[in-house]
């Protein structure tokens, strides 16, 4: 009897080892597991932009799109590494594309991906024509008809983000189609909208090509910021449009102010704050300029026109002298290129406020009023 207990004894202290290695074995293996998926992670690190982040796991890339002011995720989306169809990604090969804006048919463009455009929100917004018979005209995204999306069918919608709440949206999830925010116009600085660059890479699997172009853009950046340091301190400028008797002038923190800076000019609102616009009264902004050298963004495409909107400018030392510059003739090629060519921006002041460092002036967006 005692050997049987004895028997029973060893029997219950192997089983209770066995259970126990076994336990730590799974745990082990839970671990290995984890760390394995942590290194097929690869978050890529921004040079400049704050509202994305791009991260490669081994079967599907990760976008997250960020609110910079929060540091919140607003929207997480995945793109297929992998043939296999899967209903929550975004499918390895796109072939059908509606673009919401002219910034994000610039980006496309430059990636050569203009063929996979099926749709956008009107011909009239475009800097070159498109082949009316293969993109279709969607409307804009707060009075779309979904029926025009529907009919296109495409992989996936590029939107703005500037109104989620607009009951298209929700009518585009029901119909089983794919949208995508672009945040790029959240970004304060030039070249944190051309990293976005990289966000199409992704979503196209060309990520190669979009660095190199992003690349290229950020050293010819540069180098006409170190070109303009050489120069003294530009003249006195201020930017603004004139629209509904007020007057949209970039802020202090915003990406144009971030140009002007770059450019080497004496802006007028850059101690101001804000990311994006302030609104001024007609009033203020001709008490606060009356003596500023130049103005640019006039929203005209003559100075008539422009005294049209008020003989209050008359007053301005800008207006009286002719130096006003505008893109208004060139609108539709300033919005949908110098966001993704913002080293050719930065060209066009500098060719305007300190002309004796360059060999020719030539601009890209800008004119002079005449």
């Amino acid at each position: 009897m005692k050997y049987k207990y004895l028997y029973i004894n060893y029997l219950f202290l192997f089983v209770l080892v066995l259970v126990s290695v076994s336990a730590c074995q799974e745990e082990k293996n839970k671990v290995s597991t984890k760390a394995n998926s942590i290194l097929t992670a690869d978050t890529l690190t921004n040079d400049f932009a704050k509202a994305f982040q791009i991260i490669h796991h081994h079967s599907f890339i990760e976008i997250n799109i960020i609110d910079p002011d929060t540091k919140s995720t607003l929207n997480t989306y995945r793109v297929n590494k992998s043939d296999q169809a899967n209903s929550d990604m975004f499918p390895k090969v796109m072939k059908s594309v509606v673009a919401m804006s002219a910034t994000q048919v610039g980006m496309l463009r430059k990636l050569g991906l203009e063929d996979k455009i099926t749709g956008v929100s009107s011909y009239s917004y475009m800097c070159n024509p498109m082949i009316e018979s293969a993109v279709k005209e969607v409307g804009n995204i707060g009075m779309s008809d979904a029926e025009a999306f529907v009919s296109i069918n495409p992989n996936i919608i590029l939107y703005s983000g500037f109104n989620d709440n607009a009951p298209i949206l929700n009518k585009l999830a029901q119909a089983n189609l794919k949208t995508f925010k672009i945040f790029e116009w959240k970004e304060t600085h030039p070249m944190g909208r051309a990293e976005w660059i990289k966000v199409y890479g992704a979503l196209f699997h060309k990520e190669r090509e979009a660095k190199l172009i992003f690349e290229d853009i950020k050293a010819e950046y540069y180098a006409i910021t170190d070109k303009l340091k050489l120069a003294d301190k530009g003249p006195t400028v201020f930017a603004g449009t004139y629209f509904g008797d007020i007057f949209n002038v970039p802020a202090g923190d915003s990406y144009m102010a971030q140009l002007f800076k770059d450019a080497n000019i004496d802006y007028v609102y850059a101690k101001t704050e804000g990311t994006g616009s302030l609104s001024l009264g007609l009033e203020e902004v001709i008490t606060q300029n009356k003596d500023t050298e130049f103005w640019l963004n006039a929203g005209a495409s003559s100075k008539e026109e422009l005294m049209k909107q008020s003989q209050k400018f008359e007053l301005l030392e800008s207006a009286k002298t002719g130096k006003l510059y505008t893109y208004f003739n060139n609108t539709n090629c300033f919005w949908e290129n110098s966001p993704i060519e913002p080293h050719k921006l930065l060209e066009d002041l500098g060719k305007i406020f300190h002309p004796d460092l360059f060999d020719e002036n030539e601009l890209h967006f800008y004119e002079l009023m005449q």
